[in-house]
């Protein structure tokens, strides 16, 4: 006795937010590393991550 075949229900893809222009802080490039920062960020990592990325850039000049 085969079974009836039934079309299954398709799950809805989970849309992701996505990062508005509006909410980016800041985007520099200094020579092949590129940094887009947003609004998202709690203070003390954006002060961590902009420390480091400014201090590889003096000292790669």
């Amino acid at each position: 006795m085969s079974q009836p075949i039934v079309p299954l229900e398709t799950p809805q893809s989970r849309r992701f937010d996505k990062k508005n222009k509006n909410e980016m802080v800041l985007k520099m490039r200094i020579g092949r590393v590129e940094l887009s920062l947003f609004q998202s960020l709690h203070q003390e990592t954006l002060e961590t991550i902009l420390d480091k990325v400014l201090l590889y850039g003096d000292s790669s000049q």
